[in-house]
């Protein structure tokens, strides 16, 4: 499965459910009043930027494969449900990282607000929740340490990065020079049973 399709999959059928159906809700559109619509429209459009978001990164990604790393797309995390790693990355020094991409609007800054992740005035500070719980559980998985990195996309980030909470959070443009500065003492041997540790314990993502 390609970067991105499980985001694009979800932003499809949503979008097909924000069509309105039956009498009410087809007056209530024709008013511009079918709440229940815009909602499901509006989650379509976070879904489809999370795949622009996965697609961009993982473009950005691909010269890495010539320089011994591995990378794994669109992978379930053991333990949860209805989630997915983007990517999952070993390099040839055998670390693993899991970059999360986040496609945000340019209009406002990346920014830390007393402690919490925040995009402009939201607060963003449960997607650092989330790529925690994923990298723990990769991790768990693996047997290893797993670095989550938060890659944004459009929007500025402060300082042209930053840590909060132990999880880089970085402007993807950045993502390889950061990848490459960490990738660690070359290790083939264990790079490569990582690898294929990796593509059996975590399985391709399917709805």
């Amino acid at each position: 499965m390609s970067a991105g399709r499980s985001a694009g999959e979800q932003a499809a059928a949503l979008r097909a459910q924000a069509v309105p159906r039956g009498l009410r809700r087809r007056l209530l559109a024709l008013v511009g009043m079918d709440r229940q619509g815009a909602r499901l429209e509006a989650e379509a459009r976070s879904w489809g930027a999370g795949e622009v978001g996965e697609q961009r990164t993982a473009a950005m990604l691909v010269p890495l494969g010539a320089e011994g790393w591995a990378g794994f797309y669109d992978r379930r995390i053991p333990g949860l449900d209805r989630a997915n790693a983007d990517h999952v990355l070993v390099s040839p020094g055998a670390r693993v990282f899991m970059p999360d991409s986040k496609l945000w609007h340019a209009r406002a800054r990346v920014r830390v607000v007393r402690g919490r992740l925040a995009h402009g005035d939201v607060d963003k500070d449960r997607q650092v929740d989330g790529v925690l719980t994923e990298a723990r559980l990769v991790g768990q998985a693996l047997n290893t340490e797993v670095t989550p990195v938060i890659a944004v996309h459009n929007a500025p980030v402060d300082g042209g990065g930053f840590i909060v909470r132990g999880v880089p959070v970085i402007p993807a443009d950045r993502l390889v020079e950061l990848l490459r500065r960490n990738a660690g003492a070359p290790n083939p041997a264990e790079a490569r049973r990582l690898a294929l540790l990796a593509d059996r314990v975590l399985p391709r993502y399917v709805e």
